[in-house]
């Protein structure tokens, strides 16, 4: 339930204590400047290379027939690809390997349904909506993979799939997700158990998934096609998007709520509802974090009033080890 529909890009950044970026980069990166700065690349450059800030570049390699490197044979190796003067050179066997097998295959879906349009008003005035955020972050996985040189692709979806641009490795990759995303308003309900489905039938080899929603109206058990993805041996990443109003309730008076994705409306005494308000907020968040725990993917929450590089760069590196997007070394 949400207090209005529109989309403006003048938000207010919170500190973040936690938040790894250099103390001066907050005010570079604060939602309000983000939002302010167009076309979709640039922002996402930025975020991007605040998350490379500090690590080394890793090797990834494009998709492309030519030499990349070797690897030590292991039984099951295809022979033909044996490098027989590197054999003759030091007695050892080893296979040579191109581009195309070293690259890691990525897939943003993002939620595009009404309710990612909201755009705040508790404090008197509209800030960014959460589906600007969710393309600023889309836009920044796939600017980390071209960097990488692996392969982004993209799903935007609300009651069906609105569209679909399948992973590639060509230069033009960035440019073709953030024209999709630029090309997509906020429209209709959620539906993001059956476009996981739809994505995950699709895959032909081990890739990562970033699934990126408020997940409102479907909540984790959406998820279930995550868990089936991780057991093929693919990467999993959950980033909910959510509006400081939705997290915060920072609303005085009498409020008139809307339903975005439906007719429903309801008048409240803010005050009078806020702890139970929040205490099913938090209900709400731990059974979304806790359906990525169940299917084993990695989970960050992104609010919309704070930079999306913390986020980011929790959901990419992950407590448990690198994630084969991490931006460290």
């Amino acid at each position: 339930m949400s207090p209005g529909v529109d989309d403006d890009d003048s938000a207010e950044p919170v500190a973040n204590h936690h938040d790894p970026m250099p103390t001066g980069a907050h005010a570079l990166l604060s939602p309000a400047t983000l939002h302010a700065i167009n076309p979709l690349e640039l922002r996402a450059r930025m975020v991007a290379d605040a998350l490379f800030a500090g690590g080394h570049r890793s090797r990834r390699f494009g998709s492309s027939a030519e030499f990349a490197e070797h690897k030590p044979y292991a039984p099951g190796d295809d022979l033909r690809r044996l490098d027989w003067k590197v054999m003759a050179r030091q007695n050892r066997s080893y296979i040579r390997r191109t581009e195309d097998e070293t690259r890691t295959d990525v897939i943003v879906v993002v939620d595009t349904s009404m309710s990612m349009a909201y755009a705040g008003g508790a404090r008197g005035g509209l800030s960014t909506s959460k589906l600007e955020v969710a393309r600023t972050l889309a836009a920044a996985i796939a600017y980390v993979c071209q960097h990488r040189a692996d392969a982004a692709g993209l799903s935007l979806f609300a009651g069906e799939e609105r569209a679909h641009l399948p992973p590639r490795g060509k230069s033009d990759a960035l440019t073709q997700v953030c024209t999709a995303l630029l090309n997509t308003a906020a429209d209709g309900k959620t539906a993001l158990e059956p476009a996981l489905q739809r994505v995950c039938e699709r895959l032909k080899r081990k890739a990562v998934v970033v699934v990126i929603s408020d997940f409102i109206d479907c909540g984790g058990a959406a998820l279930a096609a995550l868990g089936v993805l991780r057991k093929r041996g693919g990467d999993a990443i959950v980033l909910q998007v959510l509006h400081e109003d939705e997290v915060d309730f920072p609303f005085d008076g009498v409020v008139k709520f809307e339903d975005l994705e439906g007719q429903r409306e309801v008048q409240v005494d803010a005050p009078l509802v806020r702890d139970a308000y929040l205490e099913e907020l938090r209900r709400f968040l731990d059974e979304v974090e806790g359906a990525c725990g169940h299917n084993d993917a990695r989970y960050a929450l992104c609010r919309t009033d704070r930079s999306p590089v913390q986020a980011l760069a929790s959901a990419l590196t992950g407590l448990g080890g690198e994630s084969a997007l991490s931006a460290g070394p």
